[in-house]
């Protein structure tokens, strides 16, 4: 009877535990489990009827008899799934938040330029009028509405613009012009006139809550909550997706769930903001990340009636590996196995971890990783060795690479027939040893000697880390080193930190040197115009616009602004002057400065001093931000 408790005792621990999502705790049952096999012989109950009791005195399960295969059984099939929660927990520490690249990724073409103006749009400082007369009276007129809503036309007067709609303001101006020039009227007029808007003015609206740049911002007044959240930087990965509010005049006049759009495809309300619109994102509801055999993997923000199912299509549906039990790790300890079937009636809660297994037979591959090249994984042919695999996939010509890789000890993980803890294989490159399927390479980095000096490279690289260097290593073999550019980078915006000052560069090969700093700078879709002009800050990164646009969306020239005295400072940290003869381009994350002009003949600040001056006013702003956020955030 005692021996029949301390199995049933025991074995249900182990059961109670099996799907816990502590890797360690599993692990210490586990063991004590098999201590517990060496002191006692298991033995079958004498009674059933004792078995059943012990299950009702205790509230455990109905199955208690269990035979020594049973057992076994179950201990193996714990390993697994110890091994399965190990890879999920290294699956986990990479995995991206799903829909937030949106905003550093896509194209920021100016979306409103085409758009047909509606009647009822109302006109105001800012908006720029254009008035076209052909015919026996002719003349063309480009004015912009003042301050006080106004604009000045030779021979016609003031014309008070502002407030009206455009089809008031159309058939106001027609009635003025008609007093000048008599041909516009009567039955058959031998003049006729054509009004239209071009450029058209910013409203003020208010980004709070978990955005990458909080604060005000002048936006196109066609501009929908999308296109807002692109000029205001995009949704703090810490912010959500799915319950976006846009409040006016106190009210939330719309709830925006940006996966409707970017995920189903679902087309957007296009409520446009309006001056002095608030736009809140709270913080990110329940968060699940999914891993494994789906077609995009990834952290999740799931609403409160949405099921598993719903989470695996949120990622397009399973891929053609994967296994049809799926396993759902629960923060409160309450984990547990579904069949495909299975998903349709049960929820993740915030912390739970969803995990897609592969088919047994899809592991028909080698993953290589470490200081190599090119990781992945590689398809598996038989008869393959080690010295083969890697000369065609690790990039083994590169000479100077090779000094970096340590190739007389290579790791090899390789898969256990019995289910059990993976092998680890321990070899060098000479001995040449035939591979396996489902093997994991890793390939250890040659120790930092006398001879390697360092780097730290830092930002939008895959592998971030410090990196050995000798005298011929360039800017692009860290490149190489680090994994290359993420998803989020932009390309070529690398800083070099070399004895605390920020120096510029140009060409990939540029030298390294020891103790240098280099940060990967994220694409944000900003440029920052600065200096001289009416409304300096951030303005939406376009491709094609040149410094003349930049300058006029930023409300012009001040009157004190140097016109001649324009440089564009690159994230390379190279630096170009507006001239005659050269007309810089201006490419995302620069910025653009337009310098004080001179009085009493002081002599020009230098290059370097324009670049201090903007690194110092670039900080001022980005502290501002910075509190902006946290008050915000506060409340």
């Amino acid at each position: 009877m005692k021996l029949t408790l301390l199995k049933n005792f025991i074995i249900v621990l182990l059961c109670s535990f099996a799907f816990s999502q502590n890797y360690q705790e599993l692990q210490k049952i586990q063991d004590e489990y098999k201590k517990a096999l060496e002191r006692q012989a298991l033995q079958k109950p004498k009674e059933i009827s004792d078995a059943e009791r012990t299950a009702k005195s205790t509230s455990l399960p109905d199955k208690l008899i269990y035979t020594r295969k049973d057992i076994e059984s179950l201990l193996i099939n714990t390993e697994k799934l110890l091994l399965k929660m190990k890879a999920i927990d290294d699956s986990v520490e990479n995995l991206p938040y799903i829909g937030y690249d949106f905003f550093t990724e896509r194209d920021t073409i100016p979306f409103w330029q085409n758009i047909p103006l509606e009647k009822n749009y109302v006109l105001g400082p800012g908006d720029e009028v254009i008035i076209s007369l052909w015919g026996e009276s002719s003349s063309y007129n480009i004015e912009t509405i003042n301050r006080d809503g106004q604009v000045y036309i030779d021979k016609i007067g003031i014309l008070n613009l502002g407030g009206k709609c455009l089809g008031e303001a159309k058939n106001y101006i027609l009635s003025k012009f008609s007093k000048v020039y008599s041909t516009l009227s009567g039955t058959n007029p031998n003049s006729f006139i054509d009004i239209t808007l071009g450029d058209l003015k910013f409203v003020n609206v208010h980004f709070i809550g978990f955005v990458n740049l909080p604060g005000v911002h002048l936006v196109n007044p066609f501009s929908n909550i999308i296109n807002g959240l692109v000029q205001a930087g995009g949704v703090d990965n810490k912010g959500s997706l799915r319950d976006i509010q846009l409040i006016r005049d106190g009210n939330v006049i719309s709830s925006t769930d940006l996966y409707s759009y970017l995920i189903k495809g679902k087309p957007l309300s296009n409520t446009r903001l309006m001056d002095q619109d608030i736009v809140y994102v709270p913080p990110r509801k329940s968060t699940i990340p999914l891993v494994g055999s789906v077609r995009k993997p990834g952290y999740y923000e799931m609403l409160q009636n949405e099921t598993i199912k719903s989470l695996i299509d949120f990622s397009g549906g399973l891929d053609r590996f994967s296994n049809k039990t799926i396993f759902i790790f629960s923060a409160n300890e309450n984990s547990y196995i579904l069949n495909i079937d299975e998903i349709e009636k049960h929820y993740a809660n915030d912390g739970d971890s969803v995990f897609v297994p592969l088919k047994p037979e899809s592991n028909n591959f080698i993953r290589l990783a470490g200081r190599v090249k090119n990781p992945g994984k590689y398809p598996f042919n038989e008869n393959i060795r080690l010295k083969e695999f890697l000369q065609s996939t690790a990039s083994l010509d590169d000479k100077e690479y090779v000094k970096t890789m340590d190739l007389s000890k290579i790791i090899i993980f390789r898969r256990n027939p019995k289910g059990e803890a993976p092998l680890r294989v321990i070899t060098d490159f000479d001995e040449n040893i035939f591979l396996k399927k489902g093997d994991k390479i890793t390939v250890a980095p040659t120790k930092i000697n006398q001879s390697l000096k360092s780097i730290k490279i830092n930002g939008e690289v895959k592998i971030p880390g410090i990196y050995p260097v000798n005298n011929l290593t360039t800017l692009s073999d860290i490149l190489s080193y680090s994994g290359g550019y993420t998803d989020f980078a932009i390309k070529g915006g690398i800083e070099i930190f070399r004895d605390s000052l920020k120096i510029a560069w140009s060409d990939p090969n540029f030298i390294l040197k020891d103790g240098d700093s280099l940060n990967v700078i994220k694409k944000t879709g900003l440029v920052l115009v600065n200096g001289e002009v009416n409304i300096p800050g951030y303005l939406t990164f376009k491709k094609n616009d040149s410094i003349k646009k930049y300058i006029r969306r930023a409300g012009g020239f001040t009157s004190y602004a140097d016109k001649k005295n324009v440089y564009v400072i690159y994230p390379n940290g190279n630096s170009e002057n507006l001239s005659t003869f050269t007309k810089p381009k201006i490419t995302e994350g620069s910025t653009l400065v337009i310098n004080q002009r001179m009085i009493g003949g002081e002599q020009k600040v230098s290059g370097w001093q324009i670049f201090s001056m903007v690194s110092n006013q670039a900080s001022t702003i980005a502290t501002t931000l910075i509190s902006l956020y946290i008050l915000t955030s506060r409340n």
